[in-house]
């Protein structure tokens, strides 16, 4: 089975994509499943898309990459379904996967809600380019359609009834369990994301000042270097793809807190699962993908105001044993709900249903 893989973005620069189909790429090969990549993004437009303005220089790359993947479909014999990933390009109707759709099966990918209208930071009012009522066309015209949460699963049950949920996969070879070293006196709070991801870290100011007076946990961020926290005391550093990991295991607590609104509603939080992989405890907002992953308690806790965050922290930094059992517990959570080795036959027979 050949498929032509449709991707925004080039190798390795995609979070989401390295969480799903570059992994799942591991499985599928031995099963005779050949993907061939074709990202979206060209060299210069990922270096400028994420930046704010040039914008004359993104429209003449966009319209640059869209030719190409015009060119691309017009010639579908060599390949037996096309995958899509998102969108088959960052802007425009449903035209592309239209074209597709005529002469291959579609195994459509959705791991965000991009059916919400939403405006970019860095892109502006450019995001309603996107035409976000088309994903429902895409879903509609799918011989598969692959989600990794609850929520977008029930949106997509209402256009299409092959609906696969997956979650989006830890590499565990990488975000390997390793037990916490001994008791350390101080124990480290922590929490690592995107450039785009700061602000959440202000939605626990007030339980991170407590913290922070009380004095018996580090705090360590992962994500830049100014969190702009009032009266906290901590210590910070960019994300580095390189040291994600090493830089990780500093944490013995990781924080999720998330912003209400609808866009996260639907959201499958990957860093919840990523924590737990590596035995750090989550402490996270009962929202999204969390009340599902986190099982109060047992790998983890629910914090749905200060107070509970407060009184969970607390829990955690007094209690030595009931964090080693925690952090082991988070670890087989991990492993046996979404490492890929756990998702494997599934990805497997939702490529093969494409042909059914």
């Amino acid at each position: 089975m050949r498929v032509l893989t449709l991707v925004p973005s080039q190798k390795g620069h995609s979070p989401g994509q390295r969480g799903s189909i570059e992994l799942w790429e591991d499985i599928l090969k031995p099963e005779g499943i050949e993907l061939v990549y074709a990202p979206f993004e060209t060299d210069k437009l990922r270096k400028i898309l994420y930046q704010s303005g040039n914008n004359v220089a993104k429209a003449l790359e966009m319209v640059t990459a869209y030719a190409n993947r015009v060119k691309l479909l017009r010639n579908l014999d060599g390949y037996d379904a096309v995958f899509i990933y998102r969108e088959a390009a960052l802007l425009g109707p449903a035209f592309l996967e239209k074209m597709a759709a005529r002469r291959k099966p579609i195994i459509y990918q959705l791991d965000d809600p991009l059916f919400m209208p939403y405006k970019s930071p860095s892109n502006g009012y450019f995001s309603y380019l996107k035409f976000f009522g088309k994903i429902k066309e895409i879903i509609r015209m799918s011989k598969v359609v692959m989600v990794n949460s609850t929520h977008i699963r029930e949106y997509a049950e209402q256009f299409n009834k092959n609906i696969w949920q997956v979650p989006s996969i830890v590499d565990t070879k990488k975000f390997s369990y390793e037990p916490f070293a001994g008791n350390p006196a101080r124990i480290c709070i922590g929490w690592s994301g995107s450039p785009t991801t700061l602000g959440n870290i202000k939605l626990v100011e007030k339980p991170l000042q407590v913290i922070s007076k009380q004095g018996n946990a580090a705090l360590h961020f992962i994500g830049g270097e100014d969190f702009g926290l009032e009266n906290v005391n901590y210590t910070a550093q960019k994300w580095n793809g390189e040291t994600e990991v090493e830089d990780l295991r500093k944490i013995q607590i990781g924080l999720v807190p998330l912003p209400q609104n609808s866009w996260n509603k639907y959201k499958f939080i990957m860093k919840t699962a990523q924590y737990m992989a590596l035995g750090i405890i989550p402490v996270g907002t009962p929202m999204a993908s969390n009340p599902e992953v986190i099982q109060h308690g047992e790998n983890g806790f629910l914090a749905a105001n200060d107070e509970e965050w407060i009184k969970y922290l607390n829990i955690l930094l007094n209690d030595a044993q009931l964090r080693n059992e925690m952090s082991a517990n988070a670890a087989k959570s991990a492993q046996a709900n979404y490492s890929l080795e756990a998702n494997a036959p599934k990805v497997i027979e939702a490529f093969r249903a494409a042909l059914k």
